[in-house]
């Protein structure tokens, strides 16, 4: 669910990356001189100091590789510091946390006012947020606000949490569809993993929540001195979003939400949702292919097209074909018939060569290439998401809900469902053997300040359904984008629209409508 590059980091070489920072935060005529060492800093005392070089992940996520000028530029300006908060909010006179924070300082001649800045994930460091965002689309921004980047406890450089067994887990290769005992099997293992490292510091996991980290933005405001804070949260930063505007509704500025979580916290829901648009953007992919029979040759009509396909996945199920460039089975045809809408002419290209008993030919063969979550701290980020949902801790009613959606959804109901939640085989969920929750997810409420909802029309990690839920729920304009991202807004064609409404521009921008990239 995380928002900042929907296509994965770009491959960079080091040598471009080293250093681009370091000279940067020894300038110390641009940035607060760091607090006085001796008594420990206080709950909700913002100390700042200096700026700790990047990890190349981080540079070329936010920026360093498509806008190198840029992203040096306002890397000399950034401000860094630390955030000192309770590890529980109710009991705010135990245990503390220190939360890394970045501030790029608006470059406009009258008072700024804070914009915070989340990428989503759950899980993802959003600490230099505020270069990637001032390097695209939506500099504007820095005419009139302050950028501010937090990593969300237990992310990123602010305690980042671990779980080694877990994130070492290896699901092994993958059949077409899991069998009731490899999933079990699975779930069992992820389950021990996970109860072992609970069992470790069970407080720590405990404060890894979504309501936590909506007092820590509150925290930040009021560190800041600001009465209100602006925010503009992607993916599974709509649910933290949301959640602030809820608790605090009298200091919520101006929010936009891009690609917005459901507000429904069943994670039964959530999957059904996720598969039913990927079923949907499939049945839209068959009459593209069939709208263009004398190209790829797959059929006149949908229905012949989708006849076609489905024929062609079960003989490559029961006979996969077997090249020098490799093998082409059934989870390969499924890549394929998955196909986001800017993938499709490859993937048309790809599963007409197929059904001649054909390889694919050369990498623009329409096939996802596998990316690593770029900047993801994965325990912190189930934890995070696994205390937004409910219905998550039962295997006997995630495989249920499996064996259901495949009779629902016959062409995708059997793969993995893109959403956090689900686990690495389909069936299991990555909430696997974690106590639930003290309390139960904050319901999303209205708040004062003016809001956005933005959904990308075919998208499938956050459908389209999703935000228009939440709006019933919190209110606000949506905005449909027509294409189908996962967040990138910040960096497409409609960049314009993200200015527009934080400068409070009255018009398409405010009342939402559809923005063509």
């Amino acid at each position: 669910m995380g928002g900042a590059r929907s296509r994965g980091v770009r491959t960079v070489a080091g040598v471009m990356l080293a250093g681009l920072l370091a000279a940067a935060c020894a300038d110390g005529d641009v940035r607060p001189q760091a607090a006085a060492t001796g008594a420990p800093p206080r709950t909700g005392e913002l100390t700042w100091g200096t700026c700790p070089e990047p990890s190349e992940a981080e540079a070329q996520v936010w920026g360093a590789a498509e806008h190198r000028p840029a992203y040096a530029r306002h890397a000399a300006r950034l401000r860094c510091g630390t955030l000192t908060v309770p590890a529980d909010w109710t009991a705010p006179q135990g245990r503390r946390l220190e939360l890394a924070v970045a501030l790029l300082p608006s470059t406009g001649d009258g008072p700024a006012e804070p914009l915070a800045l989340n990428p989503g994930g759950p899980g993802v460091s959003g600490r230099l947020m505020p270069i990637g965002i001032a390097s695209g689309g939506a500099r504007a921004l820095l005419d009139r606000y302050d950028l501010v980047g937090l990593d969300v406890r237990g992310t990123g450089r602010s305690g980042p949490a671990t779980c080694p067994a877990a994130e070492s887990l290896d699901a092994g290769p993958q059949p077409a569809a899991p069998t009731h005992r490899t999933a079990r099997a699975y779930w069992n293992r992820l389950a021990r993993a996970h109860a072992t490292c609970a069992e470790a510091d069970p407080a720590r996991l405990a404060s890894l929540t979504t309501t936590n980290a909506a007092h820590d933005l509150d925290a930040l405001r009021r560190a800041l001195r600001a009465p209100r804070l602006h925010y503009y949260g992607v993916s599974w930063g709509t649910s933290l979003g949301a959640t602030y505007r809820t608790l605090f509704p009298t200091h919520s500025g101006r929010t936009l939400l891009e690609s917005v979580v459901s507000p429904d916290p069943d994670l039964r829901g959530l999957l059904d949702g996720v598969t039913r648009a990927r079923e949907q953007r499939f049945e839209h992919f068959t009459a593209w292919l069939a709208a263009r029979s004398d190209r790829y040759g797959l059929g006149t009509t949908a229905d012949e097209v989708r006849t076609r396909l489905l024929a062609l996945r079960e003989r490559l199920t029961t006979r996969p074909l077997r090249t020098s460039d490799g093998t082409y089975g059934r989870v390969e045809t499924d890549q394929y018939l998955d196909a986001e809408p800017a993938d499709r002419a490859g993937a048309g290209a790809a599963l007409s060569a197929l059904a001649r008993g054909r390889a694919p030919a050369g990498d623009g063969d329409g096939k996802p290439r596998a990316a690593a979550p770029p900047l993801v701290a994965p325990f912190a980020g189930t934890a995070l998401l696994c205390s937004q949902v409910t219905h998550a801790a039962s295997f006997t009613e995630q495989w249920s809900a499996y064996g259901e959606r495949r009779a629902a959804y016959p062409v995708l109901g059997a793969t993995r469902p893109m959403f956090p939640g689900s686990g690495e085989v389909p069936g299991t969920s990555t909430c696997a053997g974690l106590p639930a929750p003290e309390r139960p997810p904050v319901e999303p409420g209205r708040a004062d300040g003016p809001l956005l909802l933005v959904a990308h029309r075919d998208e499938v990690i956050t459908p389209l359904p999703w935000a228009r839920a939440m709006r019933a729920r919190t209110g606000g304009s949506l905005l449909v984008v027509g294409d189908g991202e996962h967040g990138g807004m910040a960096g497409g064609g409609c960049a314009g629209r993200i200015v527009e409404f934080f400068a409070g521009a009255e018009g398409a921008a405010a009342e939402g409508g559809v923005c063509e990239p």
